[in-house]
């Protein structure tokens, strides 16, 4: 059987989404480590394998059609957040309308309503975490044998929806086979991280989930995926973190150096995940001159940790301090202090790495303009190098979606997909979602077109067309 992993164009009149974080439109391409980690799993299965990423490659709906009716797939995986739900049951329309293939799709997306995406026969949902129940429909739909025994999976079977039980987290995350990196080899140079100033750039993932409680949060979209599910059938509690061994990471990224990468942006939810093996990380990535950034709380940073980040080619930390209000920290379950984050950026930039701040706006009922507006000073007085302003969206699933829900903040009485860089979708109690919108459009102006922030990172790129894919960054940010 022929399995393609399929990244449609927008099929739905709007920007492309980001599928790795999920919550966005997307203002640079990266690999998806999701989908090349499945991908890899497949393929180590027996299966001939292929990855087709329309966006990437500038293509649009004409050349989707005319690759449809040229294809020989026997199976299309497509890996589906909230924003690209649309283009996603458009893609299968369109497969569906040229040939009877199998179509699977998997991530937050599909695994939060599977009948959303099960609209035909020969469709399928696998929830939660996927390696292993992805291979084993694979090779369920390859011999035709019966489905009841892919656990995560949901299908329809008689013109039914029917739904198969839990699949088991995997334990061992090292068992999983590196990204198949060779899938993309033609087009890794059109990837990019303007944060990071060097092609070409992979992604990695050294952990999925974290263990804390914040109301808000959307971890990035595998992890979301896998909460979601783990929480559906575990009376709503949040799954283990899976963790890899600083060992098997390190050999992850001495195969991306060898295959070239001069980058790699790491998209844990917690990367900093115990002092010993982030570490031993570091000392891996070391010897390999890479430039690379990451994501972790503020309360994780501590001088040792920094340090051997900086001198393994560490560019950025990305903070998620989401305010500067102590009594918004506190409401949205933070359990963080602002001297704690206040004295973490000063620790980062101590050693050479640039601080990069996430601010929420709208997390909590308590939010003002007033509130805003000191986060905004805050960010300028502690010198932050990088800020993303985003407005808090309650993705179902949530706890501030409950919130939302039950005390009628909802502008349209639900939720719906939107590009949390952009668009409110709820109405506050001090605050409506009309002022979170200029807000967050005067936050990014006033940072992003300061003298300060130019001159600091125009040094920042190797060639012009890194330059460039900065330029484009900011102007869709921007727009």
């Amino acid at each position: 059987m022929k399995v393609t992993f399929l990244v449609p164009p927008a099929l739905d009149n709007r920007a492309v989404a980001d599928r790795v974080a999920g919550c966005a439109r997307s203002l640079y391409s990266l690999p998806n480590p999701f989908e090349l980690t499945a991908a890899a799993v497949v393929e180590n299965a027996g299966f001939e394998v292929k990855y087709v990423n329309f966006p990437i490659n500038n293509l649009g709906i004409e050349q989707f059609d005319n690759y449809l009716r040229c294809d020989n797939s026997d199976c299309f995986a497509i890996y589906g957040v909230n924003l690209t739900k649309q283009t996603d049951r458009n893609a299968l329309a369109k497969i569906k309308s040229v040939k009877n293939a199998h179509v699977i799709y998997y991530g937050p997306g599909p695994t939060y309503c599977p009948s959303d995406y099960l609209l035909t026969d020969n469709t399928y949902v696998i929830r939660g975490e996927p390696e292993e129940s992805l291979k084993e429909l694979c090779w369920a739909l390859d011999n035709g044998s019966d489905l009841k025994s892919v656990l995560g999976l949901s299908y329809r079977h008689n013109g039914k929806i029917r739904e198969n039980g839990f699949r088991p987290l995997i334990e061992q995350i090292d068992s999983l086979p590196f990204q198949a990196i060779g899938l993309i080899e033609g087009e890794k140079y059109k990837y990019c991280n303007p944060k990071l100033g060097a092609k070409p750039v992979a992604s990695a993932i050294t952990s999925r989930n974290c263990p804390y409680q914040c109301i808000y949060c959307v971890p990035c979209s595998l992890s979301f995926a896998r909460e979601l599910e783990y929480k559906r059938f575990h009376n709503n509690k949040k799954p283990p973190v899976g963790r890899r061994s600083a060992k098997n990471v390190i050999k992850e990224i001495e195969m991306l150096a060898r295959n070239g990468y001069r980058a790699i942006t790491f998209h844990d939810d917690l990367f900093i995940m115990g002092k010993e093996r982030t570490i031993e990380i570091c000392r891996g990535i070391e010897k390999y001159s890479l430039r690379w950034g990451c994501a972790t709380r503020a309360d994780t940073i501590d001088d040792d940790v920094v340090k051997a980040m900086s001198r393994a080619g560490c560019q950025y930390i990305d903070l998620g301090i989401e305010s500067f209000d102590q009594r918004i920290l506190e409401d949205i379950r933070k359990d963080m202090d602002v001297e704690c984050i206040e004295r973490s950026i000063k620790i980062i930039k101590r050693h050479g790495i640039k601080a990069k701040l996430n601010i929420l706006l709208g997390a909590s009922p308590l939010e003002t303009v007033e509130t805003i507006q000191y986060s905004m000073r805050k960010v300028k007085e502690v010198d932050a190098d990088q800020v993303m302003y985003n407005i808090a969206n309650p993705f179902p699933g949530t706890e501030l979606y409950k919130l939302a829900k039950q005390n009628g903040w909802f502008t349209k009485g639900d939720y719906y997909p939107s590009d949390v860089q952009k668009e409110a979708i709820m109405d506050l109690p001090h605050v409506s979602a009309e002022q979170l919108v200029k807000l967050v459009r005067k936050a990014n102006r006033a940072f992003f077109l300061s003298p300060r922030f130019v001159l600091r990172n125009a040094r920042n790129f190797e060639t012009f067309d890194d330059f460039v894919d900065a330029f484009r960054a900011i102007w869709k940010k921007l727009r």
